[in-house]
């Protein structure tokens, strides 16, 4: 198979030193491209252009989270009394040769590839153009950049295999997306699953390698320590480090929004997964989670704590009370988003979460509660599971719909929330070291684990299975309340070739003509 990728052959998006300054600029030209890459600031400037262009709507945006996926995935009911636009219908339905969908789909895929063309042009010129003497920070400086060029790479590829190419529990051993790692390379060649997700741990474990160095140093560690530092720049207070983060420029702050150390071994113990290495996976996935940092004596914090705080406002669902909410993305449990700072125009939130009554039929997400919240049991959950109670508003008092993208009239408010584009939770760790003791037949462990994710949330009625069937079962419950808007849980479907509620009590798989996305038509040969 042969994939013809039309490009834009250099980012036409940057932006400069910190989240605030996002700047667009046009196409460039050759003479422009040399002198962007004659400075630091330049390297700079290239790779957080990467990032952005991940937080627009044919990618994280929307495409890869609250929409197309989710979609596709089940969690909405997307019939046309909630929701107008026929190519969500499509998502609903699967259609994926819906024309608006078909479209949307192309989208996704040229975004994806033009990001992986971008890091390599900087991966080419950081490798065969530059010293450590460039950069202000020496090799040290360098060697992030490039590793973070690499993870970009790695998480592009990966999310186009696991779209377009069957899981390996169904893997035919055909070609299928390619695995593009030069610049420019117009008409790459498809390759199998396991080539190309064995590609996908090269680049990755590489990339940790990278930027060890300055993600384990105890300034670094202080800006990513905290979901405030992370995502806010609200670093902790301390006495007895010699540096502040308050020294960090803009560059090196921001964190959460970066592919670092913590965030590659995340992706790592994700990618693993997938390539069946499961002891591997255990481990990356454990390493993150027992991650502990010290500050100070006094200041001590654990990675990727579920933490409600902001969130446990008010007794009900209204819109009113979700005003006085804060936290809807639960950073404190999230490793890496992507941002937009016009998210809330961009992605025309304000239509698919209309709040009040206007006489416009809008575009809901309606979330299907009905079945989400349904215990194995068969008991109602909603009451005392808070990503229901306090994580689903109505909509016109009327529609559930995601309090994750819930859009505040206060502009400082939304401005914390919806620019944070979520791409990987803490619990999918716990999530991954669960399976991995399931599959090796240790069920109390694999249980202890998940209701601990439960308890954390509310539900305190323990569960407990004794084979495989049924840990699949209750890590899908679990997960389809956990990932709601987040884009995850069509992959985790299609990897564990689970059941899916489609609604009107029929359960089963996806089909293989559900589950592979098609390549779009424009760009096979």
């Amino acid at each position: 198979m042969k994939t013809r990728i039309k490009l834009l052959l250099f980012a036409t998006a940057f932006i400069l030193s910190s989240c605030e300054s996002w700047l667009d600029l046009k196409p460039v030209t050759q003479a422009t491209e040399e002198q962007i890459f004659s400075t630091a600031e330049g390297y700079r400037s290239t790779l957080n252009g990467l990032y952005k262009n991940m937080g627009k709507s044919s990618l994280y945006g929307k495409n890869l989270s609250f929409a197309m996926l989710d979609g596709f995935s089940q969690q909405y009911d997307l019939s046309p009394e909630n929701n107008r636009a026929e190519e969500f219908q499509a998502c609903g339905e699967m259609n994926y040769g819906q024309v608006q969908l078909a479209a949307s789909i192309e989208k996704t895929w040229m975004a994806a590839y033009n990001v992986v063309a971008n890091a390599n042009n900087l991966i080419q010129n950081l490798v065969e153009n530059t010293t450590p003497e460039l950069f202000e920070f020496g090799a040290m400086e360098r060697n992030m950049i490039l590793g973070e060029a690499y993870a970009c790479r790695a998480l592009m590829h990966f999310d186009m295999l696991r779209l377009f190419a069957p899981a390996p529990i169904s893997d035919d051993g055909a070609n299928y997306v390619p695995y593009v790692e030069q610049y420019p390379n117009i008409q790459p060649a498809g390759i199998s699953v396991k080539e190309c997700i064995n590609k996908v741990i090269t680049d990755l474990e590489q990339a940790r390698e990278l930027v060890f160095d300055f993600d384990t140093s105890a300034l670094a560690m202080n800006a990513v320590c905290t979901g405030d530092a992370r995502f806010y720049n609200k670093f902790p207070s301390y006495t007895e480090l010699g540096s502040k983060p308050s020294a960090l420029t803009d560059f090196f702050k921001g964190r959460g929004y970066r592919l670092n150390y913590y965030s590659i071994t995340a992706l790592l113990a994700r990618a693993y997964q997938y390539a069946e290495r499961y002891d591997d996976a255990f481990e990356a996935a454990d390493a993150v989670l027992k991650f502990k940092y010290e500050a100070s004596q006094w200041d001590k914090f654990t990675f990727y704590e579920f933490k409600t705080t902001g969130i446990t406002n008010g007794t009900d669902n209204r819109v009113s009370t979700f005003e006085g909410k804060s936290n809807l993305r639960l950073v404190d449990n999230l490793i890496f988003a992507v941002y937009n700072a016009k998210a809330y125009d961009e992605l025309s939130l304000s239509t698919y979460f209309l709040k009040e009554s206007t006489g416009f039929v809008g575009q809901y997400f309606v979330v299907r509660t009905d079945n989400i919240f349904k215990s194995s049991k068969g008991s109602d959950e909603s009451a005392n599971d808070i990503r229901y109670s306090k994580m689903i508003f109505l909509a016109q008092d009327i529609y559930p719909v995601s309090g994750k993208w819930f859009y505040h009239e206060d502009e400082a408010m939304r401005k914390k929330n919806v620019t944070i584009l979520p791409v990987i939770r803490g619990t999918e760790m716990q999530y991954i070291m669960a399976e991995c003791y399931a599959r090796k037949g240790n069920w109390t462990e694999a249980a202890n684990i998940l209701n601990e994710i439960r308890r954390a949330r509310g539900c305190w009625d323990d569960i407990s299975f004794d084979k495989w069937e049924d840990f699949v079962k209750e890590l899908v419950i679990d997960a389809r309340r956990e990932w709601i808007s987040e884009g995850q849980l069509f992959y985790l479907y299609k990897r564990l070739n689970a059941d899916v509620d489609f609604g009107k009590g029929v359960k089963r798989p996806f089909k293989r003509q559900e589950a592979v996305v098609p390549m779009p038509a424009s760009q096979s040969m």
